[in-house]
């Protein structure tokens, strides 16, 4: 999946808004403006996939920790070009809100979620992180079940558990 510019920016801005930042330069432009390249957005390296156990039904995945990078089919490295997305500035709040409905330890009803399944610590998003990402996010995500998340919030959990280091 490839974004804007525009989009990129848009969500850079969001993000730094939501941290109390102040807003970082728009990529490719200098003090006066003019268009430069002096780089992206983004930073931060591919942390790749952690371990999935692969219950409910979906293959094991002993998980994929090189930090070869995700790069688009023009060799370029997808990470780069993203806002920086972490369990503190986005992760826990969306877990909060559109996942531990059924995913945190104390609720009441798991609506079918596997009691191992838990999104409460960013430790757990992480060893749960490849399950999360072929779930949630891409073309037709299953998670959750009732949707109601709106693609930029889908599209930064792809930029987090893809790009952020794990733990994070």
């Amino acid at each position: 999946m490839r974004t804007s510019p525009v989009l990129t920016g848009c969500l850079t801005l969001l993000l730094a808004a939501s941290c109390g930042e102040a807003a970082p330069e728009p990529a490719g432009t200098g003090d006066d403006g003019v268009a430069d390249d002096s780089g992206g957005a983004g930073e931060g390296g591919d942390s790749g996939d952690s371990g999935d156990s692969g219950e409910g039904g979906d293959s094991g995945d002993s998980g994929d920790t090189d930090d070869s990078g995700d790069t688009d089919d023009t060799g370029v490295d997808w990470c780069a070009e993203q806002p920086t997305v972490t369990y503190n500035n986005f992760g826990a709040s969306f877990m909060r809100e559109s996942c531990q409905g059924c995913h945190a330890s104390t609720a009441p009803d798991r609506y079918g979620a596997p009691e191992s399944v838990t999104f409460d610590s960013v430790d757990e998003c992480w060893t749960w992180s490849s399950r999360i990402l072929a779930r949630s996010t891409g073309e037709d995500p299953s998670m959750p079940p009732a949707g109601g998340v709106h693609a930029d919030d889908r599209l930064l959990l792809e930029i987090w558990l893809r790009c952020a280091d794990p733990g994070t």
